[in-house]
């Protein structure tokens, strides 16, 4: 792929769309409470004429979702894109998504899980850098969250060496915190989180250009036109709520599809709730970890392949934007660094 297309960077003033292309959302207040959120950084907004509509698991048919999407999009008001949850059924609207008109007006697309569905084929497709982070009703949870969040979204700049949530206890990185009213250090210490080491699984260091997205998203578009391509890349994946084997399994897939081959480096989230036995404590997994898995399937890969950092299913999560230039490596000593090299956005 040539050079990205960089979408314009949000300015305090601009206004953003909402849009539920995938599941609806259930939770009182969530809307509300992120529509006073975007106020607060200076943000205007236009909400999706099929916002509030419902439909078996999806917000609304796959027509209505996708007027939605088209009307927002074609609109020259509005900067960016900002679905308000992910959950099932973006995958669907594909077949139907008016990819001239995403190239015509680029502009930033935000999101994570079932909007991975969405993230990957518009990227591949026209070029344009899409961003995998929080979801609109989550793009406040803590401080870590949304400050990588309006790095890569209200920021010109690389994002630069991605750091741990523990780094804000210590107030490092504490320079990049918007305004939001969050104490980072008493939210860690009242809610208790523990910061595992990243993990090496296979030693080396790469460059390339980032893209991935939730696995079992991934794993879904093999077989179709907007399948993952990994060729010089570094490849980010996570999920949530997997049992090892099933991971296992949605890997071997991409490895047997040879989809490793020629990739530059693998970056591996959290993956909350993947470990054995998981949530159905199936007898599979029971002394089979995530670990242990990831060093059988990827251990033996000739590129730097790591494991635990913030991505996607997590409290804590960065803002990761598919195209730009990323650096990672992992050495020896089990040390990982991974750095956004590259600015995601343009100024007019």
């Amino acid at each position: 792929m040539s050079r990205p297309v960089k979408p314009r960077v949000l300015k305090k003033g601009d206004t953003v769309g909402i849009i539920t292309p995938s599941s609806p959302t259930f939770e009182p207040g969530t809307l509300q409470f992120s529509l006073d959120r975007l106020r607060k950084i200076g943000l205007n907004y236009k909400l999706g004429p099929n916002l509030s509509k419902s439909y078996s698991s999806y917000a609304g048919s796959d027509q209505a979702r996708l007027d939605d999407f088209h009307t927002l999009w074609s609109d020259t008001d509005i900067k960016a894109i900002l679905p308000l949850r992910g959950g099932a059924g973006a995958p669907r609207l594909l077949p139907g998504l008016d990819f001239k008109l995403i190239a015509r007006y680029p502009k930033i697309l935000c999101g994570f899980s079932d909007i991975t569905g969405l993230l990957i084929p518009i990227h591949q497709v026209t070029g344009l850098v899409t961003f995998h982070g929080p979801t609109l009703g989550l793009m406040y949870e803590n401080a870590y969250t949304h400050s990588y969040y309006l790095k890569a979204l209200m920021s010109t700049a690389p994002i630069g060496a991605v750091g741990d949530p523990s780094d804000l206890l210590t107030g490092h990185g504490s320079d990049c915190l918007p305004d939001l009213g969050v104490d980072s250090a008493v939210e860690k210490e009242d809610w208790g989180f523990e910061y595992p080491a990243r993990m090496v699984i296979a030693e080396g260091s790469a460059r390339g250009r980032l893209t991935g997205g939730c696995l079992t998203l991934i794993r879904g578009l093999m077989g179709t036109p907007w399948e993952i391509d990994c060729k010089d890349r570094i490849v980010f994946i996570e999920d949530v709520d997997e049992e090892p084997h099933t991971i296992d399994r949605m890997l071997s897939q991409l490895i047997l599809a040879g989809k490793f081959d020629q990739a530059a480096g693998i970056v591996i989230g959290d993956c909350s709730g993947c470990r054995p036995g998981g949530s159905k404590r199936n007898v599979l997994s029971l002394n089979y970890s995530l670990e242990t898995m990831l060093r059988e399937r990827l251990g033996q890969l000739a590129i730097p392949v790591v494991y635990g950092l913030k991505i996607g299913h997590t409290i804590d999560k960065v803002t990761l934007p598919l195209g730009v230039m990323a650096t990672l490596t992992a050495t020896t000593g089990g040390v990982v660094t991974f750095s956004i090299d590259e600015a995601a956005c343009v100024d007019d």
